[in-house]
């Protein structure tokens, strides 16, 4: 099983970091755009290792981060769930070479599986302006979906959001053929942050994880035998309409 090769003492730092609006749909019988979820996604990265994560989420984290800090001089520490930074996305992807790891929650268990680079097709002549860089186009088929990029030269770092790596340049936009799922870039800038592992999951294949994240939602918070079953009945309801990322 893998482990994280950033266990080394060196640290790493970033050179940019971009923005993205991160765009999706939730309910695939509910197509309508103004319905769309949305979060603020970002990535800080250098040629050899990335981190792509939510800013919603980080700010979330930072908070409990703070309350751990201070509940070891005050008995008295309390946070609200009002009071939190709302997410929609709490998985991250570390990248450290070739070799990217997804890091996401099942219940309130976090797993992390590998993954390489994509295989992509860029034999083609259209190109399109986004945030002021030329960018060049290519496909992949992802999780059985065909997706469309734009990446810039101008910037010739094999990076992207999510697990869309491997090009020769920075991915700025990229979406699937019927806009389920779609980034773009908002925001560029030098920035120097380390980048490390958000969270440490237990290792998993990617098939383990898909099996339990579907055993989860067949069965949501099946250890709880207080959850309410018409509460639990509409979650199911709710996944089945679904059309993740990552499937």
């Amino acid at each position: 099983m893998f482990s994280f090769a950033q266990q080394k003492q060196e640290k790493s730092f970033s050179d940019l970091e971009v923005q993205y609006e991160y765009s999706f749909i939730r309910d695939t019988t509910d197509i309508d755009p103004t319905h769309r979820s949305k979060e603020i996604m970002i990535l800080d990265f250098n040629s050899n290792s990335s981190i792509y994560y939510s800013q919603q989420y980080l700010a979330a984290r930072k908070v409990f981060e703070q309350a751990a800090i201070a509940a070891q001089t005050s008995a008295n520490v309390e946070i609200r769930a009002s009071d939190l930074p709302k997410y929609k996305i709490s998985y991250s992807i570390y990248r450290e070479g070739s070799k990217i790891y997804y890091t996401g929650n099942i219940s309130r268990d976090f797993f992390t599986f590998e993954s390489t680079y994509l295989k992509w097709k860029t034999d083609y002549n259209e190109m399109k302006t986004v945030l002021g860089y030329k960018c060049n186009k290519a496909t992949t088929v992802f999780n059985n979906r065909i997706f469309t990029a734009w990446y810039t030269k101008e910037i010739p770092i094999s990076e992207g959001p999510y697990r869309f790596k491997g090009l020769t340049g920075l991915i700025l936009e990229i979406n699937d053929e019927k806009l389920y799922h779609s980034f773009k870039a908002i925001g560029l800038e030098k920035k120097q942050l380390e980048i490390k592992p958000m969270t440490k999951g237990v290792p998993v294949t990617r098939e383990q994880y898909l099996i339990k994240r579907e055993e989860f939602k067949s069965n949501p918070y099946s250890e709880r035998t207080n959850f309410p079953k018409e509460k639990r009945d509409k979650m199911i309801e709710a996944y089945k309409k679904e059309i993740p990322l990552e499937n």
